[in-house]
């Protein structure tokens, strides 16, 4: 049976949520963000103001909905973003790193699972929503676990308990993972080196539809106000694609590495030391060397969990690959990512598989 979570359908569900001409507040429910004072978040999600109706995800006339290109797998949950900038603030762009937020930003993120993927309709299980709140000189990451018509702030994480059926029919389940504090900083960075994940220019470089048609997101920013003038145009700006879309293989493999592996590892990235390096930049095969995306290197820091093979990739042969028996591995002493994720991506292991299996085959041991 092969798996995939509808994106597409997930989006029109989004859309459907994110653009609702509904955006009367929810009686009991501030009806402009409030944003809470550094070290001292909310208890409950209601209380920041971000959501006009927090349980159908419906946001304040403060808030913009956004979606990304290649997002980050997350055991087929789904997902809805948003951001607020303060009035008056301005966004600084990066062609191709990380955006400059102004302080008072808040970036917010909500997983659930569809009750029946095939059909939206039928409801959904929220699990948690976390916040990036951009103030005191870093970035604050706060986590808020669903319980009825309200989310409550929680440090440590959480098991969750939960079931639903994809789009193939399949009754699926999952003990989910809400990570504490500690597990949030592995992939986002600690104290001052905290900073978002999808905040870049070539993850929000893609249409979306507020209401008049489809519009550039980064356009729409701009015409905000929220986003300083003058950039690239759409078409010359970086841009990630959909990993399981009709782009060429090679660019689907990069933005899917990038998303997936790349804020680890990078240069100064928490998996620097292993000297995989598998964000965008360093991807790209006319200015980079093979060995960047595992090509007939040796681990420097796998330790044991080598699953009894010697190079991270083997041109041709997937399955004596180190990267692909820790991408499909559940064993967590050797699985990757290392943490929060339960579930093997049935679907991202198939493309990266693909792309190994097409590697002009090469003699690792015979390389220099």
């Amino acid at each position: 049976m092969t798996y995939r979570l509808p994106w597409t359908l997930g989006a029109c569900c989004a859309l459907l949520l994110a653009c609702s001409d509904d955006t009367s507040p929810t009686p009991g429910i501030p009806d402009e963000v409030s944003v809470a004072p550094a070290g001292s978040p909310h208890d409950l999600l209601s209380a920041w103001g971000l959501f006009s109706d927090p349980v159908a995800q419906v946001p304040n006339a403060e808030v913009v909905y956004y979606d990304v290109n290649s997002p980050l797998y997350s055991d087929y949950t789904f997902k809805r973003r948003f951001m607020y900038v303060p009035e008056g603030q301005t966004i600084g762009y990066s062609p191709d790193g990380e955006w400059d937020f102004p302080m008072g930003t808040v970036l917010v993120k909500t997983f659930s699972y569809l009750k029946d993927e095939r059909d939206p309709s039928q409801g959904e299980q929220l699990l948690e929503t976390r916040l990036l709140v951009h103030q005191a000189g870093t970035w604050e990451a706060h986590t808020y676990i669903w319980d009825g018509d309200d989310a409550v702030y929680d440090r440590v994480g959480a098991f969750i308990d939960a079931s639903w059926i994809d789009s193939a029919g399949e009754s699926r389940s999952n003990s989910y993972i809400v990570p504490n504090n500690n597990e949030c900083k592995e992939c986002h960075g600690e104290m001052e080196a905290l900073d978002t994940l999808g905040g870049m220019t070539r993850q929000l470089n893609r249409e979306h539809d507020y209401g008049d048609g489809p519009v550039n997101q980064i356009d729409h920013l701009v015409n905000l106000g929220w986003l300083e003038a003058g950039i690239p145009a759409a078409s010359e700006r970086q841009t990630l694609v959909d990993p399981f879309g009709p782009a060429p293989e090679l660019t689907r493999v990069r933005s899917y590495l990038d998303s997936n592996c790349g804020h680890c590892h990078t240069e100064d990235g928490p998996a620097s030391q292993s000297a995989l390096l598998l964000s965008f930049g360093f991807t790209e095969p006319t200015q980079n060397p093979a060995a960047n995306w595992g090509v007939c290197k040796v681990p420097t820091s796998a330790g044991g969990a080598t699953c009894g093979h010697k190079y991270d990739v083997v041109p041709g042969d997937p399955d004596t690959s180190i990267v692909m028996c820790r991408l499909e591995s559940t064993d967590p002493e050797v699985r990757m990512p290392p943490t929060v994720s339960r579930i093997p991506h049935a679907e991202g292991n198939a493309l990266l598989r693909a792309w190994i299996e097409g590697m002009d085959p090469v003699d690792c041991d015979m390389m220099p």
